[in-house]
């Protein structure tokens, strides 16, 4: 009867599991009409200061069981089939309702594992996924000096990291390296920034 389960959860889980071993991989998405050149640094200690992007406070969390997530109970019907079929198979003299506790067990605690590692690699994914709408409205410093008739290079703080991309402006300004700058819009994979003083002045 038990091996039955187990035989069941095993297959079952284990089918969910290959399944999302082939179609869950998606890698980083970009935004396939913006490319930028990211560099991944750490933080300065004004970053603040280059953007207004309000960060979120960190939430308080704890330890839980997802018991509503179908990851959960994919990975963790998987692993609680293994082990008990293992077990019952090898016949190493333990009772049914020893194996059923450990392999319940493994069961719980790779589920848990699991979904914990896979909500990491989506939130990476989601923090790398940089679209041109997100640099609009930023605040930026000019690496590459430039004015309205060749372009440059700035530098912004987006998304915990420190991004380079290629700037223009319709202005008849000289940015030098360091000034201070503001991200109006986007022009294919460019953006177009205006002078600092032209804000401070309306």
């Amino acid at each position: 009867m038990m091996l039955t389960l187990y035989l069941f959860c095993l297959t079952i889980g284990g089918g969910f599991v290959i399944l999302s071993a082939f179609a869950g991989l998606d890698g980083v998405d970009f935004d396939p009409h913006f490319e930028i050149d990211v560099e991944l640094s750490k933080p300065p200690q004004d970053a603040e200061a280059l953007t207004p992007q309000k960060h979120p406070k960190n939430r308080q969390t704890g330890f839980r069981l997802p018991i509503f997530s179908l990851r959960f109970w994919t990975f963790g019907g998987c692993f609680f089939g293994l082990t008990g079929f293992l077990l019952t198979k090898l016949n190493l003299l333990l009772s049914p309702s020893f194996i059923f506790a450990i392999s319940l067990g493994v069961g719980v605690s790779f589920g848990t594992v699991m979904v914990g590692i896979l909500r990491r690699l989506h939130q990476q994914q989601a923090n790398s996924l940089i679209l041109s709408e997100d640099l609009i409205g930023l605040w930026a410093t000019v690496e590459i000096p430039f004015d309205h008739n060749c372009k440059g290079k700035v530098r912004l703080y987006l998304k915990e990291s420190m991004v380079d991309v290629v700037a223009i402006t319709e202005e008849e300004h000289q940015f030098e390296k360091g000034d201070k700058v503001f991200v109006v819009g986007r022009h294919h994979d460019k953006v177009l920034v205006i002078p600092e003083e032209f804000l401070n002045s309306n």
